[in-house]
């Protein structure tokens, strides 16, 4: 990243869920911005690009490059994008490690997300300036990684839950409000965990083989019996790779 310029306002492009979240937030700040969607034209975007110092990309991923490549006059400023996975020589990376539904958040709910940026291409004050956010930096080529686990994490648990959430309702008559404690409290176990500790329960924690039969017998006929199969194998894998190396898994 060369010389960062001085900082004089933001142009965030886009109008989908992650530009909608980042403008009600720099709004939160106070902080200037223009906003760009492409039904404005490229003869308005080069305009408001004039006064800008950081261009926020907030579009989709596969779109990011060839936009940049097309608009080239942009590159001239600080580009930034919000992608976890890709990495261009066009835009450095920041991403928000957070998930955005259409509900907009809080501003003490924004601050505590942590950005994510790529080691060796410049700091979040230069990046995002007037952003008070905690920021962490990782090898650009490890994005990919990072970004499989962050979707196994909070994507795959959005699926599970409902999921969970449907049949407690539709076939045993449960309000919402009965797993919630649950979900709380395994949200705070995993919060609250020490390093290289455990707070696995339940059939698998125990190596209950006829338990984890019987639930799979329950799921005969439903796609989540796959789902199931296959966390119970990538544990047990897990398990014994560990054996092998003399940790814990």
């Amino acid at each position: 990243m060369g010389q960062v310029p001085a900082f004089t306002s933001f142009l965030l492009l886009g109008d989908g869920r992650m530009a909608r979240h980042a403008a009600h937030y720099l709004r939160l700040l106070d902080l200037p911005f223009r906003t760009w969607v492409r039904s404005d034209g490229p003869i308005t975007l080069r305009e408001r690009s004039t006064s800008a110092s950081h261009v926020l990309v907030a579009i989709s991923d596969r779109a990011i490059e060839p936009f940049l490549i097309e608009h080239s006059f942009l590159r001239d400023k600080v580009c930034v994008h919000f992608s976890g996975s890709l990495t261009t020589e066009l835009a450095v990376g920041a991403h928000p490690l957070m998930t955005f539904t259409e509900k907009l958040y809080s501003l003490d709910e924004y601050r505590k997300i942590p950005f994510i940026l790529e080691k060796g291409r410049g700091t979040l004050g230069e990046l995002l300036p007037g952003l008070p956010n905690p920021s962490h930096a990782i090898d650009a080529k490890s994005k990919a990684l990072y970004h499989a686990l962050c979707v196994m994490a909070g994507n795959f648990t959005v699926l599970l839950w409902e999921k969970t959430f449907s049949v407690f309702s539709k076939r045993f008559g449960l309000p919402k409000t009965v797993l919630v404690p649950y979900l709380e409290r395994i949200s705070k176990n995993l919060a609250e965990a020490k390093p290289n500790e455990s707070v696995l329960t339940g059939p698998l924690a125990r190596g209950d083989r006829s338990t984890i039969e019987s639930n799979l017998d329950s799921l005969d006929g439903d796609p989540f019996a796959d789902v199931y199969r296959a966390f119970v194998g990538a544990h047990e894998q897990a398990n014994e790779r560990a054996n092998e190396l003399g940790g814990t898994a």
